[in-house]
């Protein structure tokens, strides 16, 4: 009998990526068709989910399992379906406060620009996700993806949403994806000595907060445009936390950041420049007392950009997307820091991508 050579060099692994957006895809449409938003409202049958969603049976039971296989779904002998817990944690949008369907709309709006990647890359053209920006808030599915000409000045993952309600839908969204790493930021630095933190580009204040949530003895700062008020003052008092945070309006390229013991620098160095992300440091340090602390957080790459796939493909997407967007490394970041004059610079993980570093005056 003889036996068959052992094949060290599966092509499976290759055609398991190359195949790798018919999961995303799955997950994408059953969000776009309601399937996690029936089952939040009860468990179903097959039959059941079916009716409710309005759609034919063809196809559907290799939807239903094929979630259940990604471990979204669950499906009980008696052919019950029901939210797995991690749907249920950040698919149910009967929890808003951890639902991050808004920031997959996103996500699923901006398929057709994903797939004119080739074209992006060798023009170093952006592509066009206005529309996906403008859709995912109200959770329609979007198209656009056409390439913007490099030298564009207009931002489009910048772009003003068409309503209130889909600027809210989508910031809660992506509030809900940094969640966790919220929660991590919360209990990976020491904030026994600190009194006023300040959050620069702080939208409605999520980060604000869990933090002020954790440590009763916090006041915050919320900077950001003046449109922003509103939104963040409402958000601080759903939470109960108004009278201990307070909202600062100014311009973030042209305005002095305001004092506190600890500044946030996170999603405003996302789709910046180089000069700019260096510019908002050097006025991180300014703004800060001396043993003050500048803690920017956010999806980094690793230093080798070599292990984390999910930073350079962030990276890969902003700089389609955005301007001057360009994924960073820690070692960026710690070496940026140290040329404003910070010291005794660390980085450490929070959750998925997402890291902080920080440095002190």
């Amino acid at each position: 009998m003889t036996t068959r050579p052992r094949n060290d060099l599966s092509p499976h692994k290759i055609i398991a990526l190359a195949t790798a957006f018919w999961s995303s895809k799955v997950l994408l449409s059953a969000l776009e068709l309601g399937v996690f938003r029936a089952l939040a409202e009860r468990p179903r049958t097959g039959e059941e989910l079916r009716a409710e969603l309005g759609i034919e049976e063809r196809g559907t039971a290799d939807l239903f399992d094929s979630l259940v296989s990604l471990e979204l779904l669950d499906r009980s002998d008696s052919g019950v379906y029901r939210n797995a817990p991690h749907a249920d944690a950040y698919l149910n949008p009967l929890r808003p406060e951890g639902d991050i369907s808004g920031y997959l709309a996103f996500l699923n709006a901006g398929f057709a620009g994903w797939s004119r990647l080739t074209e992006g890359v060798p023009s170093g053209d952006r592509l066009d996700f206005a529309d996906a920006l403008s859709s995912s808030g109200g959770g329609a599915n979007g198209g656009g993806g056409a390439p913007a000409a490099a030298g564009t000045e207009t931002d489009a993952l910048g772009a003003a949403f068409p309503t209130p309600d889909q600027i809210t839908g989508f910031v809660r969204a992506v509030a809900g994806y940094s969640a966790a790493a919220y929660r991590a930021l919360a209990t990976e630095f020491d904030w026994t000595p600190v009194g006023t933190v300040v959050d620069v580009g702080c939208s409605e204040g999520a980060l604000l907060a869990h933090l002020l949530g954790a440590h009763p003895h916090l006041h915050g700062i919320g900077f950001d445009l003046p449109g922003v008020k509103d939104r963040f003052t409402g958000y601080l008092d759903d939470a109960g936390l108004a009278g201990r945070a307070r909202f600062v309006a100014g311009d973030i390229l042209t305005d002095p950041l305001p004092s506190g013991d600890v500044l946030f620098l996170g999603r405003v160095l996302r789709d910046g420049n180089r000069d700019i992300e260096q510019l908002l440091i050097r006025k991180a340090y300014d703004a800060l007392g001396p043993g003050g602390s500048l803690l920017i957080h956010g999806a980094l790459l690793d230093d080798d950009r070599h292990v984390t796939t999910t930073g350079p493909l962030t990276g890969l997407n902003d700089s389609l997307g955005a301007a001057d967007g360009l994924g960073r490394t820690g070692a960026e970041c710690r070496e940026w820091m140290a040329k404003a004059g910070f010291r005794n610079i660390t980085s450490n993980h929070l959750d998925g991508p997402e890291h902080m570093v920080v440095g002190i005056k």
